[in-house]
């Protein structure tokens, strides 16, 4: 579902989208699903948050190993401990000195408002995954392998429904904190947390690095930006 100001989508609206493709609306949604750090105190229905999490099942797997555990999170005083528990990440983004540039300043101010508001998303959605996989000799690689794709999944349904999200890893700011807020088992490891609402800020196009930048042909090309150096016939 596309937001009523964005009924038509259009390359213009996406921020480097190759010429000569037509965008669709998953295209669009892919492309406007910009990270949402301050949202509304209004409650998300559960239904709405079940299909973030079926959206999240969908995502491909190792071998369909499925090993992704959705963790929601509405109680407030489950919040609140949450946002106590990352009170030393507050502490870590205001030691870091000054901005390199206005770039670096918004990034870290957006930062801390979502940390020192956390506890006011409605909803805490954390991404998990059991140490499980191979049976004989679990494997990390695989692990994160799940928890990546089902996040990018979450964050992009988010986005079509029209709710705010933003992909964090706030958590390592005291992950046993928070470990001890959720109940976590040992062999259940946090992958990403994300908050969940609406909006309070319109939806955008997503800024990233040219494609020239990070595509390489058929082999690596070093680092910086890449040139195209195949073969024009």
């Amino acid at each position: 579902m596309i937001a009523p100001e964005q009924a038509v989508p259009t390359a213009a609206d996406l921020d480097g989208f190759p010429a000569g493709v037509a965008v669709n609306e998953t295209l669009h949604t892919i492309g406007t699903a910009r990270a949402m750090r301050r949202l509304r105190p209004d409650p998300v229905p559960d239904e709405l948050i079940r299909a973030l999490v079926w959206a999240g099942t969908r995502a491909a797997s190792p071998n369909n190993s499925q090993l992704w555990r959705f963790v929601v999170v509405r109680d407030p005083d489950r919040r609140a401990a949450i946002g106590a528990a990352l009170e030393r990440f507050v502490r870590w983004i205001d030691s870091l000195g000054e901005p390199a540039d206005d770039g670096d300043a918004h990034i870290r101010a957006e930062a801390r408002h979502l940390v020192v508001n956390v506890a006011q998303a409605p909803v805490l959605l954390f991404v998990c995954a059991e140490h499980s996989y191979p049976e004989r000799g679990p494997d990390p690689r695989y692990l994160w392998a799940a928890v990546n794709t089902a996040s990018q999944n979450v964050l992009v349904a988010a986005r079509s429904l029209g709710l705010g999200a933003t992909l964090t890893m706030m958590q390592v700011g005291n992950e046993q904190g928070v470990r001890d807020a959720l109940g976590l088992p040992d062999d259940v490891h946090i992958g990403t947390m994300i908050p969940v609402g609406w909006p309070d800020r319109p939806f955008g196009p997503a800024r990233r690095l040219p494609l020239d930048d990070v595509i390489h042909h058929d082999r690596w090309r070093g680092r910086g930006r890449v040139q195209d150096e195949r073969d024009p016939q």
